[in-house]
Order: structure tokens, then C-alpha cells, then sequence
């Protein structure tokens, strides 16, 4: 695309301002130290992984760096068994619908298949219309809908 190259790899504590800001497009916030201090968790498991789309080079529009992570982990469930799950994907407003969120999926699934797992998950916000399009362009099928309920737990 243009003259940029798309470059998968690992996330790094200093993509964390990047990734926050990233995430904050989609209402998710966190501070980038906040962030930092999640990838640094992260770094320490096996089970998980953290991945960066980066675009090398300055396309006509002048951007280059990051435009995208995905983290994807292990999971286990007695009623499931084992699987992949992307826990969070996303791609910069400037940089969808050119590839970096398919490259991240693919990534993510080769990712999987090292791990010995033979099924990914993904689970999306009912608010996330694009996303339900996106992943069965994809070859993900739609298994169930579900609702989330949350508590916080006091120290």
C-alpha cells in the first residue's frame, strides 16, 4: 500500500502511548502508563501475546508507526476446552478498511496454531456493527449472543 510496508511484531512497553490512544478511539481508556504496566503483565505469560501493525515509511498522508494491535491468549473453560481468544483488537480511524486488522487476525490465528490450538475465539460488542461484518469476511461464524454483566470487587 503506497509506500509503506506493513510490519507485524511483538508490542513493546514503548508502543504503550500509541496503543492507549488506540484504544481510546473505540471508548476504551487507560493511560499509557497504565497500559505499560498491563504489556509488562503480559510479557511474563506464555499464554498470551500482544501484537503491533506498524507502517514503516510515511504514506501520502504522512503516517507511519503503529495503526493497530490485537492480544490474544489461551483460554480454558471446563465446558470448551481450549482455544485461542482475541481479547482486543484495534485498528486506527485512518488505517480500517486497508488490511491491518485482517493482517492482525492472521497473525493472531498463526499465533494459535503454534500454541497447538485448533479453534480461536472472538467475542464482539453488539455496539461494534463494522465488527460483525469484518469476521465473517473472515471465516468466523457467529455461535451465540451473550450478555456481560460486571462487579467490581472491593480490596
Amino acid at each position: 500500500m503506497n509506500d509503506t510496508a506493513l510490519i507485524l511484531r511483538a508490542a513493546l512497553g514503548s508502543d504503550a502511548p500509541t496503543l492507549a490512544q488506540l484504544a481510546a478511539q473505540l471508548g476504551y481508556q487507560a493511560d499509557a502508563g497504565i497500559v505499560r504496566q498491563r504489556l509488562a503483565l503480559l510479557a511474563d505469560r506464555p499464554d498470551h501475546a500482544v501484537f503491533v501493525a506498524e507502517r514503516s515509511g510515511a504514506s501520502p498522508e504522512g503516517e507511519s508507526g503503529v495503526t493497530g494491535w490485537i492480544h490474544v491468549g489461551r483460554v480454558v473453560s471446563l465446558e470448551g476446552g481450549e482455544a485461542a481468544e482475541i481479547l482486543g483488537l484495534v485498528v486506527g480511524a485512518r488505517a480500517r478498511r486497508a488490511g491491518v486488522g485482517r493482517q492482525l487476525v492472521l497473525h493472531a490465528e498463526q499465533w494459535a496454531r503454534e500454541q497447538g490450538l485448533v479453534r480461536i475465539v472472538v467475542r464482539s460488542n453488539a455496539l461494534r456493527t463494522e465488527a460483525h461484518f469484518f469476521y465473517p469476511v473472515l471465516d468466523y461464524v457467529l455461535a451465540k449472543t451473550q450478555r456481560v454483566y460486571v462487579k467490581p470487587l472491593e480490596r
